[in-house]
């Protein structure tokens, strides 16, 4: 293992785009800000972005649109008008109005998120490129990164999962629904879904995946490039429990523990060698 100097974890930061085109760095330097837009609190802290209704207006404005942005390296939280709450992934972003005035609740996800929707009995809609799903108020991961095979996790509750020009169906909890990219047919399967979800409680949780699927999530929260001695490498099949919050190197010793690979850290890129 050689590794010139450790690659750190990502943090809390994040972009919010206002109605106005706006845009708004939310760090940890970000203080407690407080903002009035259409009758509803903005407060900031250094974690979360939290949308509290000021006063119920009973006129309907036209919904105002916001839109917060995680870039490589990061996480953000989020509350929204109607109390429910979006943990929101590395290179994600969500679009989203900031009150809802119509009657249903409609966001746009990309990327990866965890809902945990309150109940108002109004449908809860999360539109992806290809896909939507809709809840009336339940806890689910979706992960629907560009050009990887979407997935629809359910905690508890019940979601509707729709491809965008195919089939729909129901899930029960602990049941994933997966979309290839692209694709129309849902599949459907029963899984833990703890693993789905140990980002959002700072865990790194796989079993039994593949190399390259293990190394694209953690080069999006590392923020580095990754680098194969050649395609089988990364058909490996390897599973972890480290902290999310740790450098790498916890998890560049695990891998070599194995005594399968060999792996070099160098500035932001890892390198992978099979041992033969």
């Amino acid at each position: 293992m050689l590794i010139t100097q450790p690659i750190l974890p990502g943090a809390a930061k994040a972009i919010l785009t206002l109605d106005n085109g706006e845009t708004i760095n939310l760090n940890k330097e970000t203080a407690d800000a407080l903002r009035k837009i259409e009758g509803t609190h903005i407060q900031v802290d250094s974690t979360t972005l939290n949308y509290r209704l000021a006063q119920s207006t009973s006129a309907r404005p036209k919904p105002v649109y916001n839109k917060v942005e995680i870039p490589r390296g990061g996480e953000y939280a989020l509350v929204l008008s109607d109390g429910t709450k979006v943990h929101l992934n590395s290179m994600s972003s969500l679009r989203f109005p900031v009150a809802f005035t119509t009657g249903k609740r409609e966001v746009e996800l990309q990327g990866e998120a965890y809902f945990e929707v309150s109940k108002t009995g109004q449908p809860f809609i999360v539109n992806v490129n290809g896909m939507q799903v809709e809840v009336l108020g339940t806890t689910f991961n979706i992960s629907a990164y560009p050009n990887e095979e979407y997935q629809t996790t359910l905690v508890n509750g019940s979601v509707r999962v729709s491809a965008e020009k195919g089939e729909s169906l129901i899930l029960k909890p602990s049941q994933q629904a997966t979309i290839v990219s692209g694709g129309n047919s849902i599949q459907v399967r029963t899984v833990d879904t703890s693993f789905y979800t140990s980002w959002v409680k700072g865990k790194i949780n796989f079993k039994d995946q593949r190399l390259d699927d293990i190394m694209k999530t953690l080069a999006r929260w590392y923020d580095m490039d990754v680098v194969y001695e050649n395609e089988a490498t990364k058909e490996l099949r390897f599973g972890c429990y480290v902290n999310r919050y740790n450098e790498i190197t916890p998890l560049v010793k695990l891998l070599e523990q194995t005594g399968r690979v060999t792996v070099t850290v160098e500035g932001k890129t890892i390198k992978i060698f099979t041992n033969h």
